[in-house]
């Protein structure tokens, strides 16, 4: 668990795991490689989330976020993830990303 006032919560390369994130002035999660089954709620500024290019995203929840939810750039693969009630937009994705089975209404 990671939990913070200030800037990125978590900022990686590699793999980022299992993670709850919250309060953050920037981003919750910033990461490039797989980010997987990540938690990302209340109050970080920027997105919830956000996954570089080429980076697999899956499981991963966004809820209750100022700005985003989740947001990857593209290609990338995003599946099973949920995002919701976060006021900008609840998942932001490119061209040419792979969207599968994610709640973002």
């Amino acid at each position: 668990m990671f939990d913070t006032l200030l800037g990125t919560g978590i900022s990686a390369t590699g793999i980022v795991a299992g993670n709850y994130v919250s309060d953050n002035r920037e981003v919750g999660i910033g990461a490039t490689g797989i980010v997987t089954g990540n938690i990302a709620s209340s109050r970080n500024f920027g997105p919830g989330i956000f996954a570089g290019q080429g980076s697999t995203v899956i499981g991963n929840t966004a809820v209750h976020n100022d700005n985003e939810g989740i947001s990857v750039e593209c290609p990338s693969n995003v599946t099973d993830n949920t995002a919701i009630n976060n006021p900008e937009r609840n998942l932001i994705l490119g061209e040419g990303c792979n969207n599968t089975n994610n709640v973002a209404p």
